[in-house]
């Protein structure tokens, strides 16, 4: 198998006529599902044809933020072929265009989610009937988040102006990376490689750019396939939550030190403003671009649905 098919962000035929996002965060609470389905109800707005995933298991509530009840089916029926094609799983949502898979909040379906359901699930994604797949991903840096955000064009961070978000978001970048290079390496049979990304790539002190310049000293071939391979990994990074100058700028630096050490080129989207209102719109459970379309948050987020856009032009 060609390994584009297990990354298919990175294959050289793009998907044309279906596009699929994903948006991650690294850590819990940085805003990604705020994100996810504001991004969603602005884009409804525009084109019909959306479906929004909810792939965070166990914890699902992208719903909340479009204003909606439980569903009557979830992705656990689809996990216990209850329903064995996803698009059975979509529910409407109030909003012309959108759909919705919901996520389970099931104990048999938590963020280890089987492999072979993994890829049942994502075989389905791929060939979902929609111009649109929206999908929001769990926490952390297992190889459920990993894939999901892999399998999109492109794959979108959220990160808060933080530490330890900040910290979060390199340190899942760098796993993306890792697993990118494992695959391909087994892909090529590189002799030796497999023990040196295990025992190198994941100590802090070791960047990807001197794993590389290790490789080139052995084999200068097979370095220059796992380069290109990772300069055709384009990730993106929306900053949330911003409050000061500092904050609004902080992007730029994330993106320079990510290119520096993980020689991945990270496309910085943009901000979306702290606003008091997130709360008040989720105490009430309605969608917060719907209700305040007028505040600098919605203006953020509606400018950065146009970037994401043109980043699939």
């Amino acid at each position: 198998m060609n390994p584009v098919t297990l990354i298919p962000s990175l294959s050289a035929h793009q998907i044309s006529s279906k596009t699929i996002w994903a948006i991650g965060g690294g850590k819990g609470g940085t805003g990604k599902s705020f994100i996810t389905a504001n991004l969603a109800l602005h884009l409804a707005s525009k084109e019909d044809d959306i479906v929004l995933i909810d792939a965070d298991f166990g914890g699902p509530n992208l719903h909340t933020f479009l204003g909606m009840k439980e569903t009557d089916v979830d992705l656990g029926y689809f996990f216990s072929n209850k329903i064995t094609q996803l698009k059975d799983v979509a529910v409407p949502t109030p909003f012309d265009g959108l759909n919705l898979i919901r996520g389970t909040d099931s104990l048999l379906f938590t963020a280890n989610l089987n492999y072979y359901k993994k890829l049942k699930l994502i075989r389905q994604i791929k060939a979902f009937d929609a111009k649109r797949v929206i999908i929001d991903i769990g926490t952390g840096a297992s190889y459920n988040c990993i894939d999901f955000f892999l399998l999109s064009n492109p794959g979108i961070l959220v990160v808060n102006p933080e530490p330890t978000s900040i910290e979060n978001a390199y340190y899942f970048l760098k796993s993306c990376i890792i697993r990118i290079l494992k695959i391909y390496i087994d892909y090529y049979k590189i002799e030796g490689l497999v023990q040196k990304i295990s025992t190198q790539i994941k100590e802090n002190s070791k960047s990807i750019y001197t794993f590389l310049n290790e490789i080139i000293s052995h084999d200068k071939y097979y370095a220059d396939i796992l380069y290109k391979t990772l300069k055709r990994f384009k990730p993106c990074l929306i900053i949330n939550k911003a409050r000061d100058e500092k904050d609004y700028i902080l992007g730029h630096s994330i993106a320079q030190v990510v290119q520096k050490y993980l020689v991945v080129d990270l496309n910085f989207l943009g901000v979306v403003p702290f606003d008091e209102k997130v709360h008040r719109s989720l105490k009430n459970i309605s969608p917060f671009i719907i209700n305040y379309p007028d505040s600098e948050a919605s203006s953020c987020i509606q400018s950065l649905t146009e970037k994401i856009l043109n980043c699939n032009s």
